[in-house]
């Protein structure tokens, strides 16, 4: 059986054709995986902008010379902004110069540091109410090699305030009002301190309700209490708003203050004057009496707020004492 051989021409078109087949196959395969490539990132776009504007989250990114390229719906109604006024633009370009600058200098500080930034914050959106925002700042590239700076922000209003009522409920009195211990310690030690830095004079002043367990032991709990009560509005009235007032214990009293020169004598009249003045039942009224040691605070002399409270407290016992026998 002869076979026939195909001749070289005959070949070498039939090569042309089949490789114009195959490029023609693979063209249109590229086509389509370029086509399902471009629908699946715009898919995965769509997603993602759907998932960055849920829930109360901000999310905005800018590129190293502070153009804001991305920012999530929450940030755009947060300032009361659009896509089309805001992308594009500086920062500079929309808030006040201060507010503007001083979030471009915490960019920079991402892009000098390439490094995450964390911290809480206030801002003020269209609304003028001031909020705080625990933000959190990063560096970011992408494959061509340019910088962008991108930012989350949650709003952390409500939690602060909590977490500031129970700071307060752990520094005060809840009788009165007034600091407890816990609080005066507090907030005396670096008032003190900067008394001392200063070179500046101060006032220790340990007060005592006397005869206040006869009070309950004669007239009732409730009677004692309204009487402890009495007392710190004595001492709002008597001392100045920079004064730091606290009951440090069941009838004892604690006042320092800074850039002061108490006297021990004057502090009583003052104290017995805010008691008469004071519109409330004449029996307990009658029942506020005050014995009282002041210790001026040498700036030279040093020791820690525990001791100047001590020795004011060992004055005050001295004039309780000489009031016993005086009696």
């Amino acid at each position: 059986m002869d076979v026939q051989v195909p001749d070289a021409e005959t070949t070498i078109a039939q090569l042309r054709a089949e490789v114009a087949r195959l490029r023609s196959q693979l063209s249109v395969g590229v086509g389509e995986e370029q086509e399902a490539e471009h629908e699946t990132n715009r898919r995965d776009r769509i997603l993602l902008r759907a998932f960055m504007d849920q829930g109360d989250l901000l999310a905005w990114l800018k590129d190293a010379r502070g153009h804001i390229v991305y920012a999530n719906r929450n940030w755009l109604q947060l300032f009361g902004l659009n896509e089309a006024s805001a992308i594009g633009k500086t920062d500079f370009e929309l808030f006040p110069g201060e507010i503007a600058a001083q979030f471009r200098a915490k960019d920079l500080e991402v892009l000098g540091g390439h490094q995450i930034v964390r911290g809480i914050e206030t801002a003020t959106g269209r609304d003028e109410i001031a909020r705080c925002w625990q933000i959190t700042r990063f560096p970011f590239h992408n494959d061509s090699g340019e910088r962008f700076i991108g930012g989350f922000a949650y709003d952390v209003t409500e939690r602060m305030r909590q977490d500031e009522e129970i700071r307060q409920l752990a520094i005060t009195d809840p009788l009165t009002g007034l600091f407890n211990r816990r609080g005066f310690d507090a907030l005396a030690a670096p008032e003190l301190t900067r008394a001392r830095r200063r070179w500046s004079a101060c006032t220790m002043i340990f007060i005592d309700l006397d005869g206040l367990k006869s009070v309950n032991d004669r007239l009732g709990h409730e009677a004692g209490d309204a009487i402890i009560q009495l007392t710190a509005l004595i001492l709002r009235k008597v001392f100045r708003e920079t004064d730091i007032i606290a009951r440090i214990g069941g009838d004892e009293f604690a006042v320092f203050a800074p850039d002061s020169q108490g006297d021990v004598e004057v502090i009583q009249g003052r104290l017995q004057a805010a008691a008469e003045t004071l519109d409330s039942n004449p029996i307990l009224r009658a029942q506020l009496q005050f014995s009282v040691g002041v210790l001026r605070c040498d700036p030279a002399l040093g020791g820690s707020l525990d001791a100047l409270l001590s020795q004011a407290d060992e004055l005050m016992y001295q004039q309780k004492r000489a009031k016993r026998s005086a009696s």
